[in-house]
């Protein structure tokens, strides 16, 4: 078995443990906004888009129009 294989097997695993780890939390989480499970806060790192560190917006289902999964506008 060569190093190469070993270390793109060590990557897959890795990303697939990192994968299972990140949907588990995202389980566990509440939306405190509308109660579904899931991560609904989204916060831009700091000046992208123009956006302040500290604004962010919501991406709860309850927002979107299921039909064509734009934005409800309220």
């Amino acid at each position: 078995m060569s190093s190469r294989y070993q270390r793109d097997k060590n990557r897959a695993t890795a990303r697939d443990l990192y994968l299972t780890a990140r949907q588990m939390a995202n389980d566990a989480h509440t939306c405190e906004n509308c109660g579904e499970r899931g991560f609904h806060w989204i916060e831009p790192m700091g000046g992208f888009m123009g956006f302040l560190p500290t604004s962010g917006f919501w991406t709860c289902p309850k927002y979107y129009d299921p039909a064509t999964g734009l934005r409800i506008v309220t």
